[in-house]
């Protein structure tokens, strides 16, 4: 069933978050992993967007784009404290293309990558707290 909630997107990103940890274990080197740790961003993008009623694309090329949901958040690169890059890596380059990859075209590992991921999701799933707290 498709999400309707920030509480259904967010058990999403958790549960792509966690397909990512867990392909980084099994298969290191895969970019599968990088491929959804993005799909856990955009989830958690598209969460903090529905709790704070902003409408957004659900499907399409647009609905994929990690840009374009970090921006319709009002959030720029410089919110994120990212000495390495690995956080900035999905707003800037991730691509549902990376889907038909081999390799990642980055500098950092796939396990840096990952990691950045799962830094960023944790940090917007704070905005969406903190959001939720203003409200009450």
């Amino acid at each position: 069933m498709a999400p309707t909630t920030a509480s259904d997107w967010i058990t999403i990103a958790n549960e792509r978050a966690a397909d990512a940890d867990t392909m980084k274990i099994t298969r290191c080197t895969s970019i599968g992993c990088v491929y959804m740790a993005g799909y856990a961003i955009e989830c958690s993008l598209k969460a903090l967007l529905q709790s704070r009623g902003i409408a957004f694309p659900r499907h399409g090329q647009e609905g994929n784009n990690l840009r374009g949901l970090w921006e319709k958040s009002r959030f720029r690169l410089s919110d994120l404290s990212d000495p390495t890059g690995a956080k900035t890596f999905f707003i800037e380059s991730w691509d549902t293309s990376l889907r038909y990859e081999l390799t990642c075209d980055s500098s950092l590992t796939i396990s840096e990558l990952v990691d950045g991921a799962k830094n960023l999701t944790g940090w917007i799933q704070s905005q969406i707290r903190r959001t939720n707290r203003s409200r009450r």
